[in-house]
């Protein structure tokens, strides 16, 4: 037996062994993929993909954590459906979710009944007619890209569980600046922007829209959370505007539920999914990622909480400041997040939930989560 084969034996034994967590995240989940059958387009795309399974191999954890995504929100591997792919990225196995596969999410979670994405170019015939009327939109097909001009945005008009639509039009600065809070754009300008700009242009503009739709399914937001996250799409740059962030991310008053909190670390690592833009027009072939950079330093360790001495009452720790420029609706969702882990008293499961988030926002929810803790444990809670 070749050393490739090998290889593909091991990283396909790897998702065989997760059988039984995968059938349970099916269940609770309510979706509704076989195992067998998504382990066999696996095992395919693993197959046709040499370097997936090196990664596979080198970063088990991601590969059980994309797998478990499959599950988690039902979108099939099969790659005729173009829902759903495995892909290496940064030295780790993600599921890269298509723009088609976010809007089968949203239709599976009743969130909307279907869904249109259309790119615009200065040379077609464009009439915005408001957020409850379709608009007009018209222009040769056939044309090539250069005959129809310069690329100026988007909409997205979604059919509503009521009957009436509702359109979001998405200017091309707001899909640019989506594109320079990719990490794999930004620092090495290669990547599924370079690739399929289209695919990347039409998900940035439902992960706007989505948030402005009366329903939002949790499924949808769970993978944008995903993909933001693990698949390195998220809005973490500081050069990003921070309109543009707050609006992907939602920028209404109201809190979103958090979501159920894993009641262990086991789950936690296996329903990564959480906050704030594949493939595409064509299929494409699962990309080729460089090799993985080695990894980066261990952050120091924080400094420990000071320990209450029996007969002492200690003053209760006050949560530190929101960081400036943090949008407000990620303080809410961390509120949010304290409260129900001192509800719970899942303070470890809340901490892996925030493990994946972008720095900054997982910086400022592991010091509200440690000093809710404490106040927690002070209080005799």
């Amino acid at each position: 037996m070749s050393e490739v084969q090998k290889e593909f034996q091991s990283a396909v034994a790897i998702i065989a062994k997760q059988e039984s967590k995968f059938v349970e995240l099916v269940k609770s989940s309510n979706t509704d993929v076989a195992f067998k059958n998504e382990l066999l387009y696996a095992s395919q795309a693993m197959m046709n993909n040499d370097y997936l399974c090196k990664v596979a191999l080198s970063n088990s954890l991601s590969l059980r954590n994309a797998f478990s995504q499959v599950a988690a929100c039902g979108l099939t591997l099969n790659p005729a459906r173009g829902f759903a792919y495995l892909v290496p990225r940064e030295g780790q196995v993600i599921l890269d979710v298509s723009y088609r596969g976010m809007i089968k999410a949203a239709v599976n979670d009743a969130a909307i009944k279907d869904c249109i994405v259309e790119l615009v170019y200065a040379n077609d015939e464009f009439v915005y007619r408001g957020k409850r009327q379709s608009p007009t939109h018209t222009f040769n097909p056939f044309d090539k890209k250069a005959d129809r001009g310069e690329f100026v945005g988007a909409f997205v008009e979604a059919l509503l569980p009521d009957g009436r639509v509702h359109v979001e039009a998405v200017t091309a600065e707001e899909i640019y600046a989506a594109r320079e809070a990719s990490e794999l754009w930004r620092r090495k300008k290669k990547g599924p922007w370079v690739d399929f700009f289209a695919a990347m242009a039409k998900k940035s503009a439902i992960k706007i829209a989505r948030k402005y739709w009366p329903q939002s399914g949790p499924k949808l937001d769970e993978l944008i959370q995903y993909l933001n996250t693990n698949g390195g799409e998220g809005f973490a740059s500081h050069d990003v505007p921070l309109a543009v962030v707050e609006r992907v991310i939602g920028a209404s008053d109201e809190v979103e539920p958090v979501g159920p909190l894993p009641t262990s670390n086991q789950e936690a690592a296996a329903s990564e999914p959480v906050a704030a833009a594949q493939p595409a027009e064509a299929d494409p072939e699962p990309e080729r990622a460089d090799p993985p950079a080695a990894e980066p330093a261990a952050e120091p360790a924080a400094d420990p909480e000071p320990q209450a001495v029996e007969g002492e009452v200690m003053p209760a720790k006050e949560p530190e400041p929101k960081p400036v420029g943090l949008p407000e609706k990620v303080v809410k969702k961390v509120a949010e997040l304290v409260r129900r882990a001192r509800d719970q008293g899942c303070w470890a499961a809340a901490k892996e939930y925030v493990s994946t988030w972008p720095e900054e926002a997982r910086q400022y929810a592991l010091q509200q989560l440690k000093a809710g803790e404490y106040l927690a444990a002070s209080e005799g809670e």
